[in-house]
């Protein structure tokens, strides 16, 4: 296993029919992707409570078929929930949001050694750049987390531009960052432009998320 998905990312993949197409660009196809178990009942409500313009239907299909064929389900240990546990209690002591999800999933990372963390929560990654200062153990997430840009950058090498812009520009109140880096608003884009707008996103990311964030 070579990544774990949080919510975030399985639900706009969904909504935005492009689930494989962001995974791929870490995990072969030959690899099963870690998610909590809670995903299956947790993304699909979202889905259905969601201002989606497109099909729910679609999403739903588009969710169930990855989750059955695409990931792991995921249940921490009890030690894994003890340690998401202390990193909860110290973001608390430190006014950072960093929901239960997210330090599952980075204590799963942690006790099971795998190499990356695939995250739509900007808020979370910067909850665990301050948190590393805090908790010695966080240290060992340096540079494995993937951001929600980071993973649309690398899809970009291996699909349509056209068909990716598409989809993310049909759905343009799913990820905001998205929207305007794709220049949804506008007729004529070039994937140059797109392009440097993810990178301009995603090294502005980089400066308050250095040891954590990727290359």
């Amino acid at each position: 296993m070579k990544a774990v998905i949080d919510n975030d990312i399985l639900f706009k993949g969904a909504c935005y029919g492009v689930i494989s197409e962001l995974i791929a660009t870490v995990c072969s196809s030959a690899d099963l992707a870690g998610v909590l178990g809670s995903a299956r009942f947790v993304v699909p409500k979202k889905i259905q409570d969601s201002k989606l313009r497109g099909s729910r239907v679609a999403a739903l299909a588009t969710l169930s078929d990855f989750l059955s064929s695409r990931t792991e389900a995921l249940e921490p240990t009890d030690s894994e929930q003890r340690m998401a546990a202390d990193f909860e209690l110290r973001a608390q002591e430190l006014g950072i949001n960093l929901d239960s999800g997210e330090s599952q999933l980075c204590a799963i990372l942690l006790h099971r050694v795998l190499p990356f963390l695939l995250t739509g929560d900007k808020r979370a990654i910067m909850a665990i750049e301050r948190l590393m200062d805090a908790d010695s153990r966080l240290y060992s997430i340096f540079g494995k987390v993937k951001c929600l840009e980071q993973l649309v950058y690398g899809a970009l090498a291996q699909c349509s531009f056209a068909a990716l812009r598409g989809t993310i520009c049909s759905e343009p109140e799913i990820d905001t960052a998205l929207t305007i880096c794709f220049s949804c608003g506008s007729e004529r884009v070039t994937q140059s432009s797109v392009v440097q707008g993810l990178e301009s996103y995603i090294s502005a990311l980089r400066v308050v998320a250095s040891r954590t964030l990727a290359p």
